[in-house]
């Protein structure tokens, strides 16, 4: 029997959906918001963001397992309008810390999916790990996620000629925030779970 779809993961889904339409109006210029990069490049963000959770929970339900939690759709989402927020409000060019603000944000929420993947299999018996083995995981694929977008934009500065990856550090402290977020995230789930005995 497949498990019926929480309230907050609708509202979550239009909420992402709405998110979504807003970035492809301002795309294609019907809304009056301008950017310091390009509204495309969000679109495109926002859509392979939204699509993988999709397909993670469609996968899931094919195993007889729960979708992915609201909560960390609305943690997906929220990743997004970090970025855009701080892309409309020139924030990345005027403020350095805004940027490990986001990729701290972004690292936390891919470990999160993780996390939850993992603990929907788990739940359904379909995994067999211990709590520390999910968590290790979660936040080694988080790293691996930050270093493909770093690598990402070393693509766009070869090809493009641009400046995503900024100076000598930028880098290195784009990859240290990102897992630093993770790990957080992580040690807080472990923490909360473990105080109300779910571990």
């Amino acid at each position: 029997m497949p498990h019926p779809v929480p309230v907050m993961l609708k509202i979550a889904r239009l909420a992402f959906g709405f998110w979504l339409f807003v970035e492809i109006l301002s795309w294609v210029k019907i809304l009056p918001l301008t950017l310091e990069f390009t509204w495309l490049g969000l679109v495109v963000t926002a859509s392979f963001a939204w699509g993988i959770l999709e397909i993670i929970s469609w996968r899931l339900r094919r195993v007889g397992a729960r979708n992915l939690w609201g909560l960390t759709y609305f943690a997906a989402l929220f990743s997004q309008c970090v970025d855009a927020f701080g892309d409309i409000s020139r924030f990345y060019g005027k403020f350095g810390w805004y940027d490990q603000f986001a990729h701290f944000v972004g690292g936390a929420v891919v470990a999160l999916v993780i996390f939850d993947l993992l603990l929907a299999l788990q739940d359904s018996g379909r995994l067999n790990l211990p709590a520390k083995g999910r968590a290790i995981i979660a936040i080694c694929v988080s790293m691996a996620a930050g270093s493909l977008y770093e690598l990402e934009e070393y693509g766009e500065d070869v090809f493009f000629n641009s400046n995503r990856l900024g100076n000598a550090f930028d880098t290195g402290n784009d990859m240290f925030l990102n897992t630093l977020g993770a790990a957080v995230l992580i040690w807080l789930i472990y923490f909360i779970r473990r105080r109300r005995k779910l571990l």
